[in-house]
């Protein structure tokens, strides 16, 4: 009986032996079959488009291995276009392909904007849409129809769905204005001068449009009748039309021309005084003006925006026959040359400053300063380099001066100005005075230097096309 049992037990020792090795032979078939295998978080992951995906990031491990030494190309992976795409994952030869699906399941974001129509006026719920993002195309459209037909206000829901079918809505207000029968108004209309060949002219250059209600009033012109190699008088048109369909209409002179420099940088041999003066209109402008009729003469004025109970003088005096020139609307140099853009924008208010007072934009300039002052330089090296250039070729010219009265420093009395205004001897003499507020001693020298330079031979003229140019040499 003893015998048996230990038969017994000897069997199942060995069966139990046999079993375990078993296992351990299993693990060991199994562990080498798998190694480097590639366990995942997840086989089907997805990334809302337009964000970043890490490849790695969805590597739970590495039986046997390391994660950082899994290889992976996701170079086909466009995170910005929604689709599917593969990516390849290896370690030890082995391949395996994960597809990231780039979905779209954000609603776009946007604002709206409440907004008034004239009475008749259909409504596109797109103009009331403002910073709007999605990232696939969207459509807008009112949740329901709307009746605009009734003057009053009324509440709109606006809906915006983009073409994976996420949306959102928003609540805005229509206002219905009574019917709107007034045209828009058409500013700024001037004859023109356009160089021979100058296709790249720009003909809505100082030209507004103004409307009551409409805030974007829209202008067109029609220059199909200007020949701009061919000179000659033209006429063009233009046409405004506002948001109710009320249109207003001008018509304009365009006068093509040779393409010449504006003066001359020779002297002639002719003996003549170009009187100007800077800084005006003032408080002493009409006394200037005054002892120029006395003396049966023309001059130049560079004006500014400085003094605006003057502006009217800017008119008197170019309908007493003299040369109207732009200097400058603010005379502040920090702003005037903190930029090339800066000069521009002070040289265009002056401009329009004398459109409204003469019908015309003048094209004779001079500098603030002249254009070999130093002061631009702290603001901006090199502007004064660029503008004598850029200037001329925006078709206007710019006169320095070849004598000075040096009443610009203020200190001088009448004999002092009188001496330093009759020094020159040049054939063509560009003089430079200022008519500023306080100058009075420049008034009282200017019948004495008028009778100087006429007792010489010389004749008075206010600048034109044909004058003598100074140009000073530049040093910034």
């Amino acid at each position: 009986m003893i015998e048996w049992i230990n038969e017994k037990n000897n069997k199942t020792y060995t069966l139990v032996g046999v079993i375990v090795i078993l296992i351990l032979i299993g693990y060991f078939l199994y562990s080498w079959c798998t190694r480097g295998d590639i366990r995942f978080y997840t086989r089907t992951p997805t990334v809302e488009v337009h964000h970043e995906f890490e490849s790695m990031s969805i590597i739970k491990s590495v039986v046997n291995g390391n994660i950082e030494d899994v290889e992976i190309d996701d170079s086909k992976l466009n995170k910005e276009i929604v689709g599917k795409y593969p990516v390849l994952y290896k370690y030890n030869n082995k391949e395996i392909t994960i597809v990231v699906s780039v979905v779209d399941t954000q609603p776009p974001t946007f604002e709206l904007i409440n907004i008034e129509i004239d009475l008749g006026m259909s409504v596109d719920p797109a103009d009331m849409v403002v910073d709007l993002q999605d990232a696939s195309d969207t459509k807008i459209y009112f949740k329901k129809a709307y009746d605009f037909s009734k003057v009053g206000d009324v509440e709109v829901l606006v809906v915006v769905e983009d073409e994976y079918g996420n949306k959102d809505e928003k609540k805005a207000m229509v206002h219905v204005l009574e019917e709107h029968k007034e045209a828009p108004d058409i500013q700024g209309i001037k004859d023109l001068t356009v160089r021979l060949g100058d296709i790249n002219f720009d003909y809505f250059k100082d030209i507004t449009v103004i409307d009551t209600r409409d805030p974007n009033p829209t202008i067109t012109v029609d220059v199909e009748s200007v020949n701009i190699h061919v000179v000659g008088d033209y006429e063009i048109t233009y046409t405004a039309r506002n948001r109710a369909g009320n249109i207003a209409s001008a018509i304009c002179k365009v006068s093509v021309v040779e393409n010449k420099p504006i003066g001359t940088l020779e002297q002639s041999d002719e003996k003549i005084v170009y009187l100007t003066f800077d800084d005006g209109p003032s408080e002493l402008t009409e006394e200037v003006l005054d002892i120029l009729d006395q003396y049966d003469i023309t001059a130049t004025f560079f004006v500014t925006g400085l003094n605006p109970n003057y502006f009217h003088l800017i008119k008197e005096a170019e309908q007493r026959g003299h040369t109207i020139g732009l200097h400058t609307y603010s005379h502040n140099y920090s702003e005037i040359y903190s930029s090339v853009d800066a000069y521009y924008h002070d040289l265009n208010r002056i401009a329009e400053l004398c459109l409204q007072q003469i019908g015309y934009v003048p094209v004779y300039i001079r500098f603030p300063g002249g254009s070999s002052n130093t002061v631009s330089k702290r603001y901006k090296p090199g502007i004064m380099s660029y503008l004598i250039e850029d200037v001329i070729a925006k078709g206007y010219q710019y006169y320095d001066w070849n004598a000075n009265s040096g009443d610009g420093s203020g200190t001088l009395d009448v004999v002092d100005i009188t001496t330093y205004a009759t020094l020159s001897n040049a054939n063509n003499i560009v003089l430079l005075f200022h008519d500023a507020n306080g100058k009075h001693t420049t008034v009282e020298a200017l019948p004495g230097i008028i009778q100087h330079y006429q007792s010489l031979g010389y004749r008075f003229a206010g600048i034109d096309d044909d004058s003598y140019v100074p140009h000073h040499a530049v040093n910034n």
